[in-house]
């Protein structure tokens, strides 16, 4: 599911369980690269997080054009809902820094898993 959120860009995306957090960040940061081939990606953090008390991980990065120009940055969030088995990634990109970690905060802090 991709939408646009005062901003942000964000796209959404569920599988079955069976990848951790941390596999599934790095996945999706890898299919952030695909997605883009004629930008240059550079990864600048990563970290845990937790979503609706699950245990989850999170990753920064930014990227821009081969001449480092139409720059923007990019946060990654994984973690799996115990109760469905899904497995959640959240990617949130902007060229605004401080819409982006607002809009990623909001998601992440307002998700529920369900049952």
């Amino acid at each position: 599911m991709t939408f646009t959120y005062n901003g942000a860009n964000v796209i959404l995306f569920w599988e079955p369980g069976g990848n951790t957090p941390q596999a599934l960040a790095d996945s999706t940061y890898e299919l952030q690269k695909l997605s883009k081939p004629d930008y240059e990606f550079t990864a600048i953090n990563e970290g845990d997080l937790v979503v609706d008390g699950q245990a989850g991980r999170f990753g920064g990065f930014v990227f821009a054009d081969a001449a480092g120009e139409n720059a923007s940055g990019g946060l990654i969030g994984a973690w799996t809902c115990p109760g469905s088995g899904n497995s959640i990634s959240l990617t949130a990109t902007s060229p605004d820094s401080t819409a982006l970690q607002i809009r990623f905060d909001r998601l992440v802090l307002g998700f529920e898993c369900g049952v």
